[in-house]
């Protein structure tokens, strides 16, 4: 190789360098600190047990630093140069794996991941590896070849690594979700907790425990309850037993919420219901009560708490007004001193009673019908199993 191509060839080694070295970086803050930011907090509050502050943004540029620096160490100690060299960045792209790569049970007391064992023994592999693969194209590293294969070769095994790191990391939407929700629990910011998953259709139960906590704090949960997907009947309310599907919020933290605890045996309707006929906890109780009985359909029981609560002249929340309409015109009873006047929510009910009547049973025109009004109770008691 003559001179000018060996300049040049140095040249774009030396460019090549930096800009891995600038996508790495920017992959790296990026994917902390936006895309697995609450998972990064996650495991920040499991390894200190909450007993020091999260930082997402120095977090995510102190991790970075160390990684490029970590990268420097190991090119130091396996001299990788060449198509190879981007290989260096492994085990830094390993450490990411090991941040992000977590589970539901990262709350658990007795968490262990596995990468404790594994990050080592990958990272001994890649080192004997390296080594192996320096001795055997000793030479081959260092000639000067192809300036294209070298960007190429470099700039491809980056991305690659990429590509494994978001394979290996936490990508459950869901669990993303109900992090989310969470820290905005903690941070008492409830009407951005309720914009968390606003209009996707998947929710699990301890996500549906958590938005029910949001409209609860901010007396919405007679007004906004079905606007969100509601699988879990009233147990939505309250966080499954089961301790692998619980985040930090638990249903002590409803109890709390509630202002009392139930008995031993007592079943959740049982536990909200005592709560208002004894009138021993807070007034929210009372609203997760009503929401319980509309979440299990039992629209009897619920207008006679409705009588029982309201006066006939009070204005009551959106869904508490669909389910008395619902109750009015499908139980017909007549001893009901509430009278429907919102003439918009009557003209929507003869709508939706008109598409429900006309006998479709077929998934198209059922989702037809959700198009329009699966924001409605009347969607929610018809059509949800």
């Amino acid at each position: 190789m003559n001179d000018y191509a060996s300049t040049i060839y140095k040249k774009t080694a030396r460019w090549t360098i930096v800009g891995c070295g600038l996508l790495f970086s920017i992959f790296s803050f990026v994917f902390l600190y936006v895309f697995q930011r609450d998972v990064l907090e996650a495991l920040h509050y499991s390894l200190a047990h909450g007993k020091t502050v999260f930082a997402p943004l120095g977090s995510a540029i102190v991790i970075t630093l160390v990684l490029i620096l970590l990268r420097w160490g190991v090119n130091s100690l396996l001299g990788l140069k060449g198509n190879i060299r981007s290989l260096s960045y492994f085990p830094s792209f390993l450490v990411l794996c090991a941040l992000t790569g977590i589970g539901r049970d990262v709350y658990l007391s007795d968490y262990h991941s596995y990468w404790t064992w594994l990050m080592p023994l990958l990272l001994v592999l890649f080192a004997a590896v390296g080594f192996w693969l320096r001795h055997l194209f000793r030479n081959k590293l260092n000639e000067e070849g192809s300036v294209f294969s070298l960007v190429f070769w470099n700039v491809f095994i980056l991305l690659a690594m990429c590509f494994m790191t978001v394979s290996i990391s936490n990508t459950d939407r869901t669990f993303h979700h109900e992090l989310q929700m969470e820290r905005a629990l903690r941070h008492k910011d409830y009407n951005e907790a309720l914009k968390v998953g606003r209009h996707s259709m998947e929710a699990s139960r301890t996500l549906t425990a958590l938005r029910a906590i949001a409209l609860a704090r901010t007396n919405q949960l007679g007004d906004k309850l079905f606007e969100y997907p509601q699988y879990y009947g009233s147990d939505g309310l309250f966080f499954a037993n089961d301790s692998t599907t619980q985040l930090r919020y638990t249903n002590d933290s409803i109890y709390y919420l509630l202002g009392v605890r139930p008995y031993a045996g007592e079943s959740r309707m049982e536990f909200l219901y005592n709560i208002c006929q004894k009138e021993t906890g807070r007034f929210t109780a009372l609203h997760y009560y009503l929401a319980a009985l509309l979440l299990d359909k039992n629209l009897k029981d619920f207008a006679k708490e409705i009588s029982d609560v309201y006066e006939v002249e009070d204005t009551l929340p959106r869904y508490y007004r669909e389910a008395m309409l619902l109750y009015q015109q499908e139980i017909k009873d007549t001893t009901s001193l509430w009278k429907a006047s919102d003439s918009v929510m009557i003209h929507r009910y003869k709508a939706f009673q008109e598409l429900h009547r006309g006998g479709q049973s077929d998934v198209p025109e059922i989702n037809h019908i959700r198009k329009d009004f699966d924001d409605t109770y009347w969607w929610y008691f018809y059509y949800q199993k």
